[in-house]
């Protein structure tokens, strides 16, 4: 990640953009709304008051590791033992006691619990950053103010948490808090799934009660800037020892001062705390020569604090869908976060990270329902605008993945030119249209006509997503589904996808065929059994959902794709020996249903005889030709003297019958279908016909 980190900071101070600079402590704080207990002159609770979420993501605190704190704390909640007999979920209950609360209320803490509180308002508040925090600054004062309140105070855990509990209450009582929220604190999170108060935690903000007498308040976004300042002078200067040469960082090659023994931990988005380098000393794999974590890289403070300020300036929220968006992680559900920025230009507007993302990480209702054609079209005409004659543009993405609980790692990195961007998409949605003409219908409303659906264009996060679906029973359902209701107990158990960097290679590569020969040949073994599903609904057989439907044309289009990489145009396998057994199947199914329409009384079996061969016409092309031969003689002399309605139909697909039996001939049936070949069968088997939409 720090390879990756120096060239953006590069990038921007090539550009003259200093980000703002931020000590390694400060951080943003969880996600969620929070409370603040504001101190009086004595440090005493005066009153709480409650902050939206998106009044807490603007704020930040101090931090140095993950079990201190200041001025915001995670505060565990229930605050007070809900007395026996008090029902989970009567609120009216739940208030008496909350408004009932004593002195003598037993609190819902365990020892280890009230020893951590006393740490966070008491020991490292007084210990580790009052003697650090010094200046005359307005935005400094209330925070100075709120330590010399807690020196004032010594406030013991248990009293604090009953104040906080009082004035909570008041607040609730008052308006100033919603119940809701009041209640789930002093009581517990109501779970009606598991019919009970459950444990959780909120985030406690320290501030001052006379918000009158101070230009600013401690909870206010223009205040955090100025603790970084106060903790940065404060730091002393490193000295080398004697004997020893001045320190030089290895990663960027100039004068520093040692990082220490541990690296900044940003907060990233979607991420959350992530070191720019850990190692653990207990894993001998992240061992080198005996040494471990920093002792292995010799960086420099002042290059890491750059790099920390680079990746915190390119992941502000409002620069989200620009340098920053969130993408599908092939193997996990939670997402991953990616960082794309033109390497020229980082500080630029154009919203390259459109490029990437899902729709529904669309914010516009009418984006999201446009082609990933439309959806991108607006990007690269805004890319196109800041070339300059003679100048090369490019552009970096680094993909960042959470590898286990303390751990996050470089997934993907990737250095193209705008051409290759632009070239890319041309070569994708090419892809997606490198199929024959196969519509699926959705049904709009009761009494109209279904919409007929085709030539989807999904996105590279559409389709890591397709690649983490195993259909199973025909295409009626997927295994995730099935797993949806063992939720609880299978959670975990969800199907292995792919890597992102094989995606973006298929997208953006100019030589992508091995890498999409190897997506195909993993591809087919999910979908297969999804499309046969689709054909064998087209033909009258058991209805998809529409979710089922929506992912039929994904695969439709991902075969598309993944055949152009190979260089296996439409005009070139439209004519080959697998698609044509493809059609072949389908004319038999289409002889079959119309014969049971006739003489079986319009009783069509589950499966027609060409879904049916599909299975083994993959496996042994002879074998399914010779089989479906025999069986079809009845049904093609039966074609032969129809007369009633639908004759044309029936007559006509006796002819495409035999016109495709004269092709098949003249081809080598004993070879092995390859993956290709199984592609391309199927999407003969699809392609639709006069008869497809009656």
């Amino acid at each position: 990640m720090l390879n990756e980190l120096l060239v953006l900071s590069r990038s921007l101070a090539a550009r003259g953009i200093v980000p703002e600079k931020w000590h390694s402590s400060i951080k943003t704080f969880r996600q969620g709304p929070a409370i603040v207990a504001e101190l009086d002159k004595r440090g005493e609770i005066a009153r709480v008051s409650d902050l939206s979420a998106e009044e807490v993501a603007r704020l930040r605190n101090i931090a140095p590791d993950k079990h201190n704190s200041f001025p915001g704390f995670n505060l565990n909640c229930p605050l007070l033992a809900v007395l026996e007999g008090v029902p989970w979920n009567d609120t009216r209950a739940l208030r008496a006691m909350a408004v009932a609360a004593t002195a003598n209320s037993p609190i819902a803490y365990q020892k280890k619990d009230l020893g951590r509180l006393k740490r966070l308002i008491c020991d490292f508040p007084q210990k580790e950053i009052a003697p650090r925090l010094h200046g005359s600054s307005p935005k400094l004062q209330s925070t100075l103010e709120v330590l010399r309140r807690l020196t004032i105070a010594k406030p013991a855990p248990q009293p604090f948490l009953r104040s906080v509990c009082a004035a909570l209450v008041a607040a609730m009582q008052a308006g100033r808090v919603p119940e809701d929220l009041a209640l789930a604190i002093v009581c517990g999170k109501p779970n009606k799934k598991k019919q009970r108060l459950e444990p959780w935690a909120i985030t406690l903000i320290l501030d001052v009660a006379d918000l009158d007498q101070f230009e600013y308040r401690v909870a206010d976004p223009a205040v955090p800037s100025e603790w970084s300042a106060a903790l940065m002078q404060s730091e002393a200067a490193w000295t080398a020892a004697p004997g020893t040469g001045p320190f030089v960082c290895a990663l960027s090659g100039l004068p520093d001062s040692p990082v220490g023994e541990k690296m900044p931990e940003p907060n990233l988005r979607i991420l959350g705390p992530t070191y720019l380098m850990s190692m653990n000393k207990d894993t001998p794999c992240q061992t080198r020569y005996g040494r471990t974590s920093t002792d292995i890289f010799a960086v420099g403070k002042d290059t890491v604090g750059s790099l920390n300020n680079a990746i915190l300036h390119v992941t502000e929220s409002g620069r989200k869908g620009k340098t920053w968006t969130g993408v599908p992680n092939g193997f996990k559900k939670n997402p991953d976060l990616l960082i794309t920025y033109l390497e020229e230009e980082p500080d630029s507007e154009v919203p390259l990270a459109g490029l990437f993302p899902d729709v529904e990480g669309e914010p516009d209702p009418a984006m999201a329902a446009a082609t990933y054609e439309v959806r991108t079209a607006s990007i690269h005409d805004a890319l196109r605008r800041l070339e300059r004659p003679g100048q090369d543009m490019h552009v970096r993405m680094i993909a960042l993945s959470q590898i286990d609980k303390g751990r996050k790692q470089v997934v993907f990195s990737g250095r193209y030119s705008t051409k290759a961007i632009y070239q890319g998409r041309d070569n994708w949605l090419a892809g997606t249209r490198n199929v024959p003409a196969i519509a699926v219908p959705f049904p709009v409303a009761k009494g109209k006509p279904a919409e007929w659906r085709s030539h989807y264009q999904p996105s590279p996060a559409e389709v890591m997503v397709s690649f983490k679906q195993q259909w199973l029973r025909s295409g009626s359902e997927s295994k995730q589904k099935r797993q949806a209701r063992k939720e609880a107990a299978l959670a975990s158990h969800s199907v292995p996808g792919v890597s992102l960097g094989r995606i973006y290679a298929v997208f953006l590569d100019p030589e992508a065929s091995s890498q999409a020969r190897w997506l195909l040949d993993r591809y087919l073994s999910i979908t297969e059994p999804l499309l046969a599903g689709l054909a064998c609904s087209l033909s009258g057989g058991a209805s998809l959902a529409e979710s089922a439907r929506k992912e039929a044309l994904i695969v439709i289009a991902v075969y598309g794709i993944l055949l152009l990489r190979q260089g296996r145009t439409k005009e070139i396998y439209m004519e080959s020996r697998d698609y044509l057994l493809g059609q072949f199947l389908q004319m038999a199914d289409l002889l079959h249903k119309r014969y049971c329409i006739d003489v079986r009384e319009g009783k069509i079996p589950p499966q027609l005889i060409g879904n049916a061969a599909i299975s083994m016409a993959m496996q042994r092309p002879t074998r399914a030709f010779e089989v479906l031969s025999s069986r079809m003689a009845v049904y093609l002399a039966w074609a032969e003297r129809f007369d009633g309605d639908d004759a044309g139909l029936a007559k006509w697909a006796r002819k495409e019958l035999g016109r495709l039996a004269a092709l098949l001939k003249n081809e080598d049936l004993n070879t092995r279908v390859s993956p290709n070949g199984k592609a391309e069968l199927l999407l003969g088997y699809l392609a639709s016909t006069k008869e497809s939409k009656n």
